[in-house]
């Protein structure tokens, strides 16, 4: 039963809404069945059991003294599902405000002594709202179509909001068009995949031309965009910066994040055309972030974020900023990784630092079932049994270190490198002390090589 559609849905469930829902299930609007509620009980109170929980089991907790039937047990756990996601779509509708549904029902039902005012209160709303992201444009999109619904049923003259609607929605459109394009250019940097966003480059020159001071929904991801797509003009990303600053608490904190993670970014390409100055702005514009509460999301910061701040802060030598940071945000990293995250990323510090001996101790209690971080740690840990001359344990490594890679599926281009890393490696220990022929082979075969992980550790150790 664990493997259901049921029980997968019912464990995102949690705090509160547990409360919620079962307060949901005993309405007579939305349930009238009783075993349902049994069937959630029993759920709740029986989750920690995972994989101990079987149909027939379940089955019999509700129907005791009954031979068991799949089909009446299948009706159960269909109908709790059905309820389930009726109950998350209400949560989310909860959330949200309930204005424009109110203005749009009371439009329907022509109810106009109702409908003005609540039209009044939702503009009101718009008015004082603080967050004003593309989601702000296109409410004040619904907004006025609202009016017009209403306006041009009341009377059949003078002025409709017509030039109010199409310019909301264009707003919204333009808003929307190049957040999502920032995030293309993003992706197109990983996948290489070509995209070709309709309108795009009409849209661009549309606000090259425009006088009107533009929203910050548009002004914000147009810099973004063109700071992304034109790296090396450097006067946009700077205006990006400015914008960024002047106007991110107009936006959700999600979005806020995402915008300071696209300037990072921008940066992160500047590092790897070699700039060595963008270490420095991408560093404090992460520190500028975690200021904010932007990156800590729900309680959790991501382990690509925590990862990412510490090398930037390990390739500035700023050791004792490093180390406060893992160890302030080390209770934010997520639940089940947390220990093994930070042990990691300590490691990592202490190998860059040369104190081997710590990081070797940290990494021999590493263990991740991510690929990546698995080849990230191993190499580590090759690095540091070199560095200690602690051979026996290097040729263990090297014989399972080999093995992992060969059991892995899907690794891609990450094979052949650590593979040619492990045969580097134990040609470089073979190597006769005074051989420098073998030494001069060795290096020119390593230079040679199409791609090989950590060759410039190799080339070093050769030199």
């Amino acid at each position: 039963m664990q493997n259901s559609k049921l029980f997968y849905l019912f464990q995102s469930i949690r705090g509160d809404d547990i409360r919620r829902l079962r307060r949901f299930l005993h309405s007579p609007y939305f349930n009238s069945r009783e075993d349902v509620v049994r069937l959630f009980e029993y759920l709740h109170a029986n989750e920690a059991e995972g994989a101990l929980l079987t149909k027939e089991a379940v089955f019999a907790h509700l129907f005791p003294g009954t031979t068991y039937d799949d089909g009446r047990m299948n009706a159960v756990m269909h109908f709790l599902f059905k309820l389930l996601k009726q109950f998350v779509v209400q949560r989310e509708f909860e959330l949200e405000s309930s204005q424009p549904y109110l203005t749009r029902a009371l439009r329907k039902r022509k109810l106009p002594r109702l409908f003005e005012p609540a039209s009044k209160k939702w503009k009101k709303q718009l008015d004082k709202a603080q967050v004003r992201n593309a989601g702000y444009h296109f409410q004040q999109y619904q907004y006025q179509l609202e009016k017009y619904e209403y306006d041009h049923r009341q009377r059949r003259s003078g002025r409709m909001n017509l030039e109010e609607i199409t310019e909301a929605l264009t707003t919204y459109y333009i808003a929307d068009l190049l957040r999502h394009s920032c995030t293309i250019l993003t992706a197109q940097k990983v996948s290489q995949e070509a995209y070709e966003p309709v309108l795009l480059q009409g849209i661009l020159t549309h606000l090259d031309r425009t006088e009107k001071e533009l929203p910050p929904a548009v002004v914000v991801y147009r810099y973004a965009y063109l700071a992304l797509s034109n790296p090396k003009e450097k006067t946009y990303f700077s205006k990006l910066l400015l914008h960024i600053e002047a106007h991110w608490q107009q936006f959700p904190p999600a979005e806020a994040r995402d915008l300071y993670l696209l300037a990072v970014n921008y940066c992160i390409q500047r590092l790897n055309q070699g700039e060595k100055p963008y270490i420095r702005q991408a560093l404090q514009l992460y520190q500028q972030a975690l200021q904010r509460s932007l990156l800590v999301e729900e309680g959790v910061l991501s382990k690509f974020t925590y990862n990412n701040i510490l090398m930037l802060a390990i390739g500035l030598q700023e050791w004792e900023w490093a180390k406060q940071f893992l160890e302030d945000y080390r209770h934010a990293l997520p639940d089940l990784e947390r220990d093994n995250l930070y042990r990691y990323n300590l490691a990592i510090l202490y190998f860059r630092q040369g104190a081997y001996a710590r990081a070797m101790e940290l990494l021999r209690r590493v263990t991740f079932s991510d690929v990546l971080y698995n080849l990230n740690a191993r190499t580590m840990l090759l690095r540091t049994y070199y560095e200690l001359e602690e051979y026996d344990a290097l040729f263990a490594l090297l014989d399972s270190f080999e093995v992992y890679i060969r059991r892995q599926k899907g690794m891609g281009y990450h094979r052949s490198h650590y593979q040619a890393l492990l045969q580097f490696t134990r040609r470089l220990l073979h190597l006769p002390e005074g051989d420098k022929g073998g030494r001069a082979q060795l290096k020119a075969d390593i230079q040679a090589a199409p791609a090989t992980a950590e060759r410039a550790w190799l080339l070093n150790k050769l030199d």
